[in-house]
């Protein structure tokens, strides 16, 4: 059965941000044409069928100049014209009007801005080039093209970060950012990084713990809906696209370092752009057993606030969850960090910060 949620990974970036650790490399022209190439030839071999969401990422989708993302978005056009929501991810210094015209021409109608930090001296640390005024303008551009389906990125737990510049920042962002969507994520230090590499520590566990707290507190009572453990939605514009993973949905993954799931196979394309622009995707395959998949299921759903549905879990598997998985449901009920309402198991305020804790009941048994 043909996939109804597609991503492609974009892997050039301008700059390498100090934090980050997955498959990019630095935009050359020569590569990125010979990358088109290779990324047509997987997209006509792979995709069958319309599709409901569509997700450009990376990397830095904007990264590719204004014929090369013209190219790639005529590739994508076929798919891409059926969809309900298509994302691309994009770094304010990379997204020009021109760029911003090309994406609405052909059907784009979701941003996620790479913002981190309105902090100038977070933003040198992380190594990132924009400003607040920079974010303003193409905030401002969007809006006048007609996309409205703004979300931005914010970073926490970042090195030298206080308190009060995270309350800053998201108190800014509130009052002054025409947006309906922001994801928060605190800083993993990956040993692949510029930070990892130069072994930059990672700040207190329980400050960043209050950061979280606080953005969820502030953010919930100015109108934004946690919906995911993560990410936090206005006037209901939750990501379409991300719920197909929460949801445990089969997808396509496209590109140099992406990864899909599809058949009960979870696969994962080459991070080596030599070798994906000379031999293809050459996926490494994973098969999921139904256990693992009963686990994967139990574990994605409960990222979001209205956790799962047991009837859904049926339907998938036919097996009784509250059956299968008697004894460690029982504890973590008796703990208060499960609850079952209206056909739904879900995490309780208290057991919400707790997934890891909670998965690992349901991992042992």
């Amino acid at each position: 059965m043909a996939c109804k949620a597609c991503y492609v990974h974009v892997p050039f970036c301008q700059t390498i941000c100090a934090y980050c650790d997955f498959t990019r490399c630095g935009y050359h022209k020569g590569l990125a044409d010979k990358w088109l190439t290779a990324v047509e030839q997987e997209i006509k071999e792979k995709l069958q069928g319309s599709l409901e969401t569509l997700y450009l990422g990376g990397g830095t989708p904007t990264a590719l100049t204004l014929p090369q993302l013209e190219k790639l978005l005529q590739v994508l056009q076929p798919y891409s014209s059926t969809c309900k929501e298509f994302t691309i991810e994009a770094n304010v210094e990379s997204f020009s009007k021109d760029k911003i015209a090309l994406c609405k021409r052909y059907g784009v109608n979701r941003v996620s801005l790479g913002v981190q930090s309105l902090q100038p001296s977070l933003l040198k640390v992380i190594e990132r080039a924009h400003s607040k005024e920079d974010i303003l303008h193409v905030l401002q551009d969007l809006h006048e093209a007609g996309i409205h389906n703004i979300s931005i990125d914010l970073m926490y737990g970042l090195p030298t970060q206080t308190m009060q510049m995270w309350q800053e920042d998201l108190q800014e962002v509130v009052s002054s950012f025409p947006i309906s969507h922001i994801s928060l994520y605190a800083l993993t230090i990956e040993k692949n990084a510029k930070f990892g590499r130069n072994q930059v520590q990672p700040v207190d566990a329980g400050l960043e713990a209050d950061m979280y707290e606080y953005a969820i507190d502030f953010l919930t009572s100015h109108g934004f809906v946690q919906y995911e453990i993560s990410s936090f939605a206005k006037d209901g514009k939750e990501s379409m696209h991300n719920k197909m993973y929460w949801t445990y949905e089969d997808f396509y993954g496209i590109g140099c370092g992406a990864s899909g799931k599809q058949h009960h196979i979870r696969y994962d394309n080459t991070k080596n752009l030599q070798t994906y622009l000379t031999t293809g995707s050459s996926p490494t395959q994973t098969p999921l057993s139904k256990e693992e998949e009963m686990f994967e299921l139990l574990m994605m759903n409960l990222r979001l606030r209205k956790g799962m549905s047991l009837q859904h879990f049926y339907d998938m598997f036919h097996v009784d969850f509250t059956q299968y998985y008697a004894k460690p449901l029982q504890r973590m009920l008796d703990q208060n960090m499960l609850a079952i309402t209206e056909g739904y198991v879900y995490a309780s305020e208290k057991g919400y910060p707790l997934l890891h804790e909670i998965l690992m009941e349901f991992m042992d048994e």
